[in-house]
């Protein structure tokens, strides 16, 4: 069904559960009213009584009346004349003075409805002169309820009945499946290309439903094109090497076939051969981590040591290209990881940063602990990263204009293996510009317990 009828029958259903609700709070009110006007009707026609009673056997017929009244009809009443004043020769009470009052004045029927407590007073024509009847009652609890008196609280549960019925409908019409929806689209926004809408919305037959297929089969293409991609990655790279090793030898036979005669041109072709071969091994580690394949060790590593050995390592080739690599705060710590993967993704971090530094300029490597948590950071002195591609470092082959040309050495690839490294041991990577100028690498590592 689609969803204009789904609204349409939800609307429907509620019109007309208001419009029952709303029959039954009418007659409820008019049945309260009846109540109350055949009340006031019955204490006004006891004036008529008891004028007649006074006129015809005098006050002490009356009073008598008056008091008999009081017990078998639940009402007090006083008959007063036309000076305001009661004929039984009694005091007028202090809660009927007003009611008194105001007849006198207004000369006219007056009525209180103030539940549980009903009054009326209304003047009367006797047969020499004018007397004014007044008679209060109060309801008692059976007839509070027959008379309808916590009308205003049913008709306050009701709407709110029918608001929680609606927003319960709309609720597993739209916002329950919008949710999931969501839930799956973040799913794949993080990665897990095998997220897809869950059934209850897939099988649905309208617009909600036709939009989840739509989702899932956009996912299955998404799937299938970067399935494509790694594999094509990985069969190129693979298809390289042999034609790579073949040139190796070439080039080997050609050196000794030229003898000095092209030593320049062929170590540059050695030079270049040996790059593609890095680039070949970057991209074929990078389709590993990406595919899920690549098999790590958890074994205890003493980072100090590890970060100490890869900052000595790096120190050879700064130097050799006027730059200076430095080691400070480094305190002692162990973590649980795979030595190999976890020292290449150091290695990758602090090499890149040597690339970028200027000449005559240093890296400064540190770690610290804080927390759980072990924090190694390395900046260089170089002119940093655009904010807005700060977050694109990690991505593969990502480079600017500025600080990542290609004649300052690497493919774009050492920082993505690096971040796919340091997720694989739980830690996180990222990349801030250093308010003093150069680019700052933090790596966070859990420590092991």
């Amino acid at each position: 069904m689609r969803l204009f009828w789904k609204l349409f029958l939800i609307l429907m259903i509620t019109l007309a559960l208001t419009a029952g609700v709303s029959t039954w709070l009418s007659q409820k009110w008019l049945t309260e009213n009846q109540f109350i006007e055949t009340r006031l009707a019955s204490m006004e026609s006891y004036g008529e009584t008891a004028l007649s009673i006074f006129e015809a056997e005098g006050d002490a017929a009356l009073r008598q009346w008056l008091r008999h009244s009081s017990r078998t009809l639940h009402f007090r009443g006083m008959l007063l004349d036309q000076h305001g004043k009661r004929v039984v020769k009694r005091r007028i009470s202090e809660n009927m003075r007003p009611l008194a009052d105001r007849v006198l004045k207004e000369n006219k029927r007056i009525t209180v409805i103030r539940p549980p407590m009903l009054a009326v007073a209304i003047p009367l024509q006797g047969q020499s002169e004018s007397f004014y009847w007044i008679a209060r009652s109060r309801l008692s609890p059976e007839q509070l309820r027959k008379g309808g008196e916590y009308q205003l609280l049913i008709r306050l549960i009701s709407a709110l009945l029918a608001i929680v019925f609606i927003s319960w409908l709309l609720t597993r019409m739209f916002t329950r499946p919008i949710r999931l929806l969501q839930n799956t689209t973040e799913q794949l926004g993080r990665g897990k290309l095998a997220a897809r809408t869950p059934q209850v919305i897939s099988n649905r037959k309208d617009e909600l439903g036709d939009l989840a297929n739509s989702f899932d089969t956009m996912a299955e293409q998404l799937n299938g094109l970067i399935n494509s991609h790694k594999q094509l990655l990985r069969d190129i790279s693979h298809e390289l090497r042999s034609p790579l090793a073949r040139l190796q030898v070439a080039l080997e036979l050609a050196r000794n076939v030229s003898g000095d005669k092209a030593g320049e041109e062929l170590d540059r072709i050695g030079k270049e051969s040996e790059r593609l071969n890095e680039l070949i091994g970057e991209v074929l580690t990078l389709a590993r981590f990406e595919e899920g394949s690549v098999q790590a060790e958890h074994k205890p590593i003493q980072l100090d040591n590890m970060l100490n050995g890869i900052a000595d390592d790096a120190t050879f080739e700064a130097e050799a290209m006027g730059k200076s690599v430095k080691v400070s705060s480094i305190e002692a710590c162990t973590v649980i990881g795979d030595s190999l993967w976890l020292g290449r993704a150091l290695d990758n971090v602090v090499r890149n940063a040597i690339r970028h530094t200027p000449t005559g300029t240093g890296v400064l490597i540190s770690l610290i602990l804080q927390g759980n948590q072990a924090h190694i950071t390395v900046r260089d002195s170089g002119p940093g990263v655009p904010e807005e591609n700060l977050t694109d470092l990690f991505e593969p082959f990502f480079r600017t204009s500025e600080a990542r040309e290609r004649h300052s050495g690497g493919h774009g690839l050492g920082l993505a293996i690096a971040q796919r490294a340091v997720k694989f041991h739980h830690g996180h990577i990222s990349a801030i510009n250093h308010k003093d100028g150069g680019l700052k690498i933090t790596i966070g590592l859990p420590l092991s317990k």
